[in-house]
């Protein structure tokens, strides 16, 4: 049953992590509309500065929810068993 309830657990954030971050990408794209911009990896090309703003904005949310992210992880964790 623990195994059950840990592959459950699994699958979720999982799902929340794609999901999460590929959404923060999506308001990402959103917000600089049209404006010309280029990803190489994980940098981003651009001369505007509102893209390099909005860019670095968006990156701290990533990192902020992948963070929250793994301390909900841990603590769901703890209380299984």
């Amino acid at each position: 049953m623990i195994v059950v309830l840990y592959l459950l657990i699994a699958v979720v954030f999982v799902a929340l992590g794609i999901g999460g971050i590929m959404y923060l990408d999506h308001r990402f794209s959103l917000s600089v509309g049209d404006r010309s911009f280029a990803m190489k990896g994980r940098r981003i090309e651009t001369d505007d500065p509102f893209v390099m703003k909005q860019f670095r904005k968006f990156y701290a949310l990533r990192v902020a929810y992948s963070f929250a992210l793994l301390v909900l992880l841990i603590a769901v964790v703890s209380h299984v068993g």
